[in-house]
């Protein structure tokens, strides 16, 4: 079916997976975010002893950085790659102190809104009213993403069941698809959910090629189709869908969910640090947000599961 494309051998269908993640997806839409990033710069460093490494996390605390890797800042030691998004008002404070420490450093992006305009600017491969052509290679916004879940719905209901599990807090729809065949009644599940951090586009453009790749192999392949007969997969390509739509609209870097904290001005919460299990755990907790401060990356909330999506 055109859709899926042609049907191909196990090893085959599961190459273009691995190159989805070595290779910058463009999104299909340009958005500028009114030049909030001119000047900003993103910069690696890798500390060679623990001390750099101890001076570089009190100086991220002060400059409030928003780190890329490592998923923390208490992960940052001696040996760590670490990547930083600095707004321009503080890149010259920082490159500074790198000087003045000797601390090698390496800059990665001179100018992110140039960055972002060039990705934006790239033509967009796929007709966006076309479903049936659906474009894997590409970052979809939230409505094509539904669209395209509605279409599956339609098109595949001997192994697809769409659903929603509730409103988001800003009234959007929670769908999910139920993916596999109706063989019993009762069978074991898998859940696999995307998108819980709305800047990370590759988490939904993975979940949507994982479903793509279980619909076009499972009559040629007797391992996806064993998986599908005995096995329900629930899947949520966006779990969090008005931070990922805040992402395509206002923020490129937008991260949280756009509910509202009572103890701080700023919008959301991270939707990761919202379980009952390890609520508050050392990984990646702001555990001392600044109210003054617009946008806390990491902010935790009041309790477990004390926010909707």
């Amino acid at each position: 079916m055109k859709f899926l494309g042609k049907p191909r051998s196990q090893r085959a269908a599961f190459l273009p997976l691995c190159l989805l993640f070595l290779k910058i997806l463009h999104p299909g839409h340009s958005h500028l975010y009114s030049s909030r990033y001119a000047g900003d710069k993103v910069i690696r460093l890798i500390p060679s002893t623990e001390e750099e490494a101890y001076a570089l996390k009190k100086i991220y605390q002060q400059l409030k950085v928003d780190l890329w890797q490592p998923g923390s800042i208490s992960q940052v030691s001696e040996g760590t790659v670490t990547d930083v998004h600095i707004p321009h008002n503080g890149s010259r404070a920082l490159l500074a102190f790198l000087q003045e420490t000797n601390i090698h450093y390496k800059i990665l992006m001179e100018d992110l809104q140039k960055v972002l305009e060039k990705g934006s600017s790239l033509p967009s491969q796929r007709s966006r009213r076309s479903v049936p052509g659906y474009n894997y290679e590409v970052y979809h916004s939230l409505e094509e993403i539904q669209n395209w879940m509605h279409h599956l719905n339609k098109t595949h209901s001997g192994l697809i069941h769409m659903f929603s599990i509730g409103k988001s807090y800003e009234g959007r729809s929670l769908f999910v698809l139920k993916l596999g065949r109706r063989s019993r009644a009762y069978k074991r599940a898998v859940w696999i959910d995307c998108g819980i951090h709305a800047r990370e586009w590759i988490g939904p453009a993975f979940c949507q090629w994982f479903v793509k790749e279980a619909l076009l192999t499972y009559r040629s392949d007797p391992t996806m189709r064993k998986m599908l007969n005995h096995l329900y997969f629930y899947i949520m390509p966006v779990f969090n869908v008005d931070g990922y739509h805040f992402s395509w609209t206002n923020d490129r870097f937008w991260r949280k969910t756009r509910s509202r904290n009572s103890r701080f001005r700023c919008r959301g919460v991270d939707a990761n640090r919202n379980w009952r299990v390890k609520w508050c755990g050392k990984l990646g907790i702001n555990r001392d947000s600044d109210p003054k401060v617009s946008i806390s990356f990491t902010l935790k909330n009041d309790e477990p599961s004390g926010t909707p999506t």
